[in-house]
């Protein structure tokens, strides 16, 4: 029976210091996937942000210890004036910032 908690104690532990280091997206990556979620912006929305510029600034926000824990790391890419912020575990969407204040919370469909 001890060795049955011994070998359940070691495998949870794994699990949560696997979640606690999760891969995060690199700069690169996460350059490359604003630049996607721009041009889908771009093709549903008929406007005009330029894609082909390159980032001007690109930083991981809410890298704390509290937020690694529960995955709450976002990359803040900006391209032409637009700030793009995506989930850092997963790549995932999750706004877009525009120069007056206008944000779209969700890809248009």
């Amino acid at each position: 029976m001890k060795k049955i908690s011994l070998v359940f104690l070691i495998s949870i532990s794994l699990f949560i210091i696997y979640q606690f280091q999760k891969p995060v997206l690199t700069e690169d990556i996460a350059i490359i996937k604003a630049k996607e979620y721009i041009q889908v912006i771009n093709k549903k929305m008929n406007v005009d942000i330029d894609t082909q510029k390159s980032a001007e600034y690109c930083v991981l926000t809410k890298d704390t210890v509290w937020n690694k824990i529960i995955g709450n790391t976002q990359w803040s890419v900006m391209i032409d004036g637009y700030s793009v912020d995506i989930q850092a575990n997963t790549g995932e969407f999750v706004r877009v910032i525009g120069p007056l204040d206008g944000v779209i919370s969700e890809l248009p469909k």
